[in-house]
């Protein structure tokens, strides 16, 4: 669950993940927000696609860098696709697809293709690379709240790790949604791209342009261990920062001071999971004793409070709220837990 507090910057935080023994948590410093065709925008953490612009093809590049390393670099991202559309067959219905690629175009990877049917995960592609679509790890999570409410709907947590062709950069990351230009509505979206290495000792400052990322890692960024902060010159226009560590880690502040820009972090709670809440989405968010934790349902119970209640699970693994329900008396928070990958 997001918190938001007004300041010369606005601060966009989340749950902090654990994967390969790394975490991070996003700011989110305002400025014009994503820029491209007509029907692709940006809704919260979301880039969403929508066919019904009279356009077969809505498509969006996201350029980045992976730095040499003798350590594999792992993509990670969320997307999901929904449509209204039929099971015709003999039809090419809309689609969205998901590609990796090199800059000079020497290496060309199709992670997936979605539509009504499903996703087919690494399908061949002439002059790509052949990949084993068992080396895309992959989580299905809930589809988010988004308009329209189409009937056929799926989304996936996704995991890659780079082979060695892509080492170094520069890549782009294309989003395409297919559109037949039929009169029925489809979407897709996509959340969270980034680039994760295994080899980090100290923590590191990563920061994007763009919501849906990826980030790279700001190597001017002065690090303060014992204080757990990290200056760097005050940023102008979107700017998106995260915090990789050996362990679970959250952004908690940030402060102007003269030309620069202070960024604190702290380490996560470890040993499992707890659940936070807030009366207010700002924050701040605090340990809610009242809560009780079955690990084996995946849920947290308390009794019901009057007025509104914002939640997030911390802990030592990456988790995603599915459902919050009331049950009598109770409120019940239902979360699934993200793999870390291979």
């Amino acid at each position: 669950m997001p918190y938001f507090a007004q300041l010369p910057y606005r601060v966009h935080c989340r749950q902090a993940w654990a994967s390969l023994g790394l975490a991070a948590i996003l700011v989110f410093v305002p400025g014009a927000f994503l820029r491209g065709q007509s029907g692709i925008s940006t809704e919260g953490p979301f880039t969403v696609f929508r066919t019904g612009t009279g356009e077969p093809l809505l498509s969006l590049s996201v350029p980045f860098d992976v730095p040499p390393s003798n350590a594999p670099a792992m993509l990670r991202f969320e997307f999901g696709f929904a449509t209204d559309e039929p099971d015709v067959p003999g039809t090419f219905s809309d689609s969205f697809s998901v590609t990796l690629q090199r800059n000079d175009q020497s290496a060309t990877a199709l992670l997936l293709t979605a539509d009504r049917s499903g996703v087919q995960w690494a399908p061949p592609t002439a002059g790509g690379l052949n990949l084993n679509p068992a080396d895309i790890q992959r989580t299905e999570t809930n589809l988010p709240s988004l308009t329209p409410d189409l009937a056929t709907k799926f989304a996936f947590s996704v995991s890659f790790i780079l082979p060695s062709v892509f080492a170094g950069g520069p890549l782009n990351l294309f989003f395409d949604l297919f559109d037949n230009l039929n009169s029925i509505a489809s979407l897709a979206f996509v959340r969270g791209v980034r680039i994760e290495s295994t080899a980090l000792t100290v923590p590191t400052l990563h920061s994007t342009s763009q919501l849906a990322g990826p980030f790279s890692e700001e190597r001017g960024a002065v690090l303060d261990e014992t204080n757990q902060t990290f200056v760097i010159n005050r940023p102008t226009g979107n700017r998106f920062f995260q915090v990789l560590a050996d362990r679970p880690t959250r952004i908690v502040g940030h402060r102007i001071v003269g030309s620069q820009l202070v960024i604190e972090y702290s380490f996560d709670l470890l040993g499992g999971l707890r659940l936070t809440s807030s009366e207010t989405l700002s924050g701040p968010f605090e340990v809610d004793s009242g809560a009780v934790w079955n690990r084996s349902s995946r849920t947290f119970t308390r009794t019901k409070l009057s007025g509104k209640r914002f939640f997030r699970i911390r802990g030592d693994q990456l988790t995603r709220i599915t459902t919050i329900q009331t049950i009598g008396n109770d409120v019940v928070i239902e979360y699934s837990l993200v793999p870390a990958g291979p």
